[in-house]
């Protein structure tokens, strides 16, 4: 075997097993009264369907094939090497992978995973994955996020990160870490999941992952001080405890002694290190960037939240920013088995820890709803952990056809009467005013320039900080059925805009919009119908299947997915995941050549879930089992498991794993042990490659 053979085997293991069938007794089946053989054929899959489109499985029985619809692999289009770095990395990611690389120019991304340490290459792989579609962080950005993890895992005493890897491709990474709670140490790990989205990821509140002084975050606020602040990386040097599992509020301009006596954490100092890097309000333009904001020393919540989930992921600990912006304030979570609430008051006046009724229920606040700030611009409802059940409304929208079918993709903001901060705006007026007062010559700033000049710094310091005015609260979009809902304060009015069709901003018209209001809220039920829109559903009738000895096992469940920009300042498109369903049915093959063609059909077992678990017998043909997805605008992701079994007086095999629908043949790494999985009805020999298994 030369190089590039081996090479081949190595990188890009292709399974196209010739097998050869010795008829000796069989090892994968049983002998029937009617010296019939049972061949039992099975197949598991995950697969996606997109909108208005379907999946089929057709059983063939003269030689008990099962064929699946020709479906493009995930990579189809992408160069060797793309496909090289998407199988590089791990399985669990590998689809989300390449639907952003669809979206990007994935070759110097591809060089990064192909040429680092695989220890790095999850990390990498899911924040290239699971940012925003279309808009990546820079190569040599992704590869200093992940890389400065590792170094400040280095100096840390009350985190680890930790790998695993069975050998299977399914490998991961997460954070072992140590608490004390009752004075009882304890060591824990993240769930892989927040690891990923809540530490690795680069974007921590809503701002573009950039360079700033020549630093990213994660190594600028670890690794850099100005003088007379203290410097993060020192502040927890020695700390033996992520959390003490201690609820409490903190006083304001706190001692270090004092944070180090009553709770010697690691989340407790980085709240004293965001109060003393942050110590005075918010002056100038209210940057958005965590370096700037350290280094200007100033801001109100906006500046400590984003600095502080920052500095929380710096230090290994999971944190996600939250939003209260119809009420005009931001805080931080941070994950230890459980989101908890944190927050640093301005001007370092103290803060709480895991106090999540200090807002509703101690400053009298009156919250319409809440959420949370994923990294791909996608957010999540976290209205219920801070408003009490007997406090909030259930609000819900069903919104359908013409024909009264669900309308998915359907986008509803909740719209409140609140305060505005034009700060930014106002600052970013006055320092063009400025820029353009600076270059003129003082030859030409005569009398009258200078009153103007005057003038219009009065101007300035009389315009207010904020404005009252329609506020997004929060949003959500329809799912598959057509549904959604919110959690909100019982204390607010509010205005639903509903939308529908070419989504923009809230304030653009859609192709589909209406409005609704609740003056008073209660717990109620919006049904919206968009008049103009219609959808053909199939057009079937149910009959009973013949009876027969050929027995079907089948198993099913769905989720979905869709994509949307933002509804706020920036366009970026996140991943809203969603309930699933599908329309599942059994037919015939002439039946099925009807379906195809949109006319009536007749077919057995028609239902329209989510989930399902079915068995049935039937007589010897050419069946078609078909998942259909009847919804518009998502994608459901289909996980099948099925089984045919039938006697057969014949020889058959079929292997059924490795299988794969993310490239044209299986591939693995290196490294990676390969499991070849089938049924037959006699013995068997495998070819790879043209070896000998």
């Amino acid at each position: 075997m030369n190089i590039n053979t081996l090479r081949l085997f190595s990188r890009r293991l292709f399974i196209f097993a010739l097998v050869i069938l010795f008829f000796t007794p069989p090892l994968t089946a049983y002998q029937s009264t009617h010296d019939k053989k049972t061949f039992k054929a099975v197949l598991s899959r995950e697969v996606e369907i997109p909108p208005e489109s379907d999946y089929y499985i057709e059983f063939i029985p003269d030689n008990f094939i099962l064929k699946e619809k020709n479906i493009s692999p995930c990579t189809n289009g992408f160069s060797e090497k793309v496909k090289d770095a998407v199988a590089r990395s791990p399985r669990w990611i590998q689809k989300p992978l390449s639907r952003q690389f669809h979206s990007i120019d994935a070759e110097p991304y591809a060089d990064l995973i192909l040429n680092v340490s695989k220890k790095y290459v999850d990390e990498i792989a899911l924040t290239i994955a699971f940012s925003s579609v279309g808009n990546v962080p820079p190569v040599d950005l992704v590869k200093d996020n992940v890389f400065s993890l590792y170094e400040a895992d280095k100096w840390l005493d009350y985190v680890r990160i930790v790998d695993y890897d069975e050998g299977d491709g399914n490998y991961y990474s997460t954070i072992r870490y140590r608490v004390i709670e009752d004075g009882v140490e304890k060591v824990l790990e993240y769930p892989p999941e927040v690891y990923y989205w809540y530490v690795v990821h680069p974007e921590a509140a809503g701002e573009e992952p950039s360079y700033v002084y020549n630093r990213f975050w994660r190594s600028y606020l670890f690794n850099h001080n100005d003088i007379g602040y203290p410097l993060l990386k020192e502040k927890l040097s020695g700390i033996r405890y992520l959390w003490d599992n201690e609820s409490y509020f903190q006083p304001k301009q706190r001692s270090w002694e004092w944070s180090m006596r009553n709770h010697p954490t690691a989340v407790e100092a980085v709240s004293y290190w965001i109060g003393k890097t942050v110590p005075a309000q918010a002056t100038g333009d209210r940057p958005g960037q965590p370096n700037v904001i350290a280094h200007e020393h100033n801001g109100w919540c906006g500046e400590l939240q984003k600095i502080a989930v920052a500095a929380l992921r710096t230090s290994l600990i999971p944190s996600v920013g939250v939003y209260d912006l119809g009420e005009d304030h931001v805080w931080r979570e941070f994950y230890e088995r459980g989101w908890h609430e944190n927050d640093n008051w301005w001007s370092d006046g103290g803060g709480a820890v895991d106090k999540p009724d200090v807002y509703v229920y101690g400053w009298g606040k009156d919250i319409s709803a809440l959420f949370a700030w994923k990294g791909d611009d996608s957010i999540y409802d976290v209205t219920s952990r801070y408003i009490h059940p007997e406090n909030r409304r259930t609000v819900r929208f069903v919104v359908t056809d013409m024909r009264h079918q669900p309308v998915d993709g359907a986008r509803v903001v909740v719209l409140v009467n609140g305060p505005r901060d034009i700060t930014w705006l106002k600052n970013k007026v006055w320092g063009v005013v400025e820029k353009i007062w600076s270059v003129i010559p003082d030859l030409v700033k005569g009398r009258i320039l200078q009153m103007l000049y005057k003038k219009l710094g009065n101007v300035y310091d009389k315009i207010p900080d904020g404005v009252n005015g329609v506020i997004q609260s929060i949003w959500n979009y329809t799912d598959i059925n057509g549904e959604c809902s919110f959690e909100l304060g019982e204390n607010r009015s509010y205005l639903f805009l509903v939308q529908y069709g070419n989504l923009k901003k809230p304030w653009q018209p859609a192709l589909h919009n209406t409005v609704h209001v609740l003056s008073e809220p209660r717990d109620t039920t919006f049904k919206i119908v968009f008049p103009f829109i219609s959808t053909c559903h199939d057009k079937h009738r149910e009959t009973a299947l013949p009876s027969g000895n050929t027995l079907f096992n089948i198993s099913f469940n769905t989720y979905s997915y869709q994509i949307h920009q933002s509804t706020l300042w920036m366009d970026d498109k996140g991943v809203y995941e969603k309930k699933g369903r599908v329309s599942f049915f059994v037919v015939n093959e002439t039946n099925f050549e009807k379906y195809v063609e949109g006319k009536m059909f007749s077919c057995g077992f028609y239902r329209d879930v989510e989930k399902d678990n079915l068995a049935f017998n039937t007589a010897e043909d050419r069946w078609y089992l078909v998942f259909r997805n009847n919804a518009r605008f998502s994608t459901v992701v289909l996980n099948l498991s099925l089984a045919v079994t039938t006697p057969t007086s014949g020889a058959a095999v079929q292997i059924f794993f490795p299988h794969t629908d993310v490239f044209d043949h299986p591939v693995f790494d290196v490294g990676e042990t390969v499991t070849l999985k089938g049924v037959a009805t006699g013995n068997v020999s495998v070819f790879v490659d043209e070896a000998l298994v």
